[in-house]
């Protein structure tokens, strides 16, 4: 039996996800990186995605080598955007807004339509999968709403809070982080670390998060608007009580694609 964390291998890139933690962990969750509002947000003309697509001109603009390529039908995003939150401000104002209420408000029918809207807006699906028609509903509501996007690849403000919770409440104070390309490996006491303080030692490609007895884990990927948690069948069910995160269990057949895997 391979050992993920040895091999490199943690995210379940491949395969069905409960299979993949097998001999580590026998239970895995999905956890949905909410959508936030903020509680002093009175103009309601900000934009509110971390990331814009790119018009050639502006792509041009912010990326100088771009001039000395022929123009071509490409898709360029850029996550410059000064009128997105920062992440003190989403920590002290931001207040999560569930997927259930972008469902129900996007006129959506399922997790999976949200998810591939969300995909849509960042061109992580190739021209046959994507929605833009979700993806037009989608922004009607957040845009009527006020409501924030999340942003992908990256453990936001508001799951790192709750994952400083969780691991409080499981008494898991030694926690190890490491980077997306296992180049850097740290360890930090929580006993040490006030809740803000712990979710800003986490950095933008920190994909890695575990308990230094590697019972509970945390793990993100690149292109993904949600985050794994892994551990056994006792505290998975004490972690879904607490409703620190809002997601799914996954059963036997789930994989890193769920939101296109076929219903039956």
């Amino acid at each position: 039996m391979s050992d993920i964390f040895k091999d490199e291998n943690i995210y379940p890139y491949q395969g069905k996800i409960k299979e993949h933690f097998k001999g580590f962990y026998d239970a895995a969750f999905i956890a949905f990186i909410p959508f936030f509002q903020i509680d002093s947000q009175t103009n309601n003309k900000v934009s509110l995605k971390k990331s814009k697509l790119l018009s050639h001109e502006e792509a041009v603009q912010e990326f100088e080598f771009l001039k000395d390529l022929p123009k071509a039908n490409r898709q360029i995003y850029s996550y410059k955007n000064d009128e997105y939150p920062s992440n003190e401000t989403i920590f002290l104002k931001g207040k999560a807004i569930s997927w259930n209420k972008v469902v129900t408000g996007s006129g959506f029918t399922d997790y999976a339509e949200l998810n591939k809207a969300l995909r849509t807006s960042i061109g992580a699906l190739s021209k046959n999968y994507t929605r833009p028609d979700l993806l037009e509903n989608l922004n009607a509501f957040t845009d009527k709403k006020s409501i924030y996007h999340p942003t992908e690849g990256t453990f936001d403000m508001l799951s790192k809070a709750s994952i400083y919770r969780t691991f409080q409440f499981f008494r898991k104070p030694q926690i190890v982080i490491t980077d997306e390309f296992y180049q850097q490996t740290f360890s930090i006491d929580l006993d040490k670390l006030s809740e803000f303080e712990f979710c800003d030692q986490i950095n933008f490609k920190d994909y890695y998060i575990y308990s230094a007895d590697f019972e509970l884990l945390f793990t993100v990927e690149w292109d993904s608007f949600f985050f794994i948690i892994a551990t056994d069948s006792k505290k998975m069910e004490q972690l879904i009580e607490s409703k620190l995160f809002e997601g799914f269990l996954c059963n036997d057949e789930t994989d890193h694609h769920w939101d296109y895997i076929d219903k039956k």
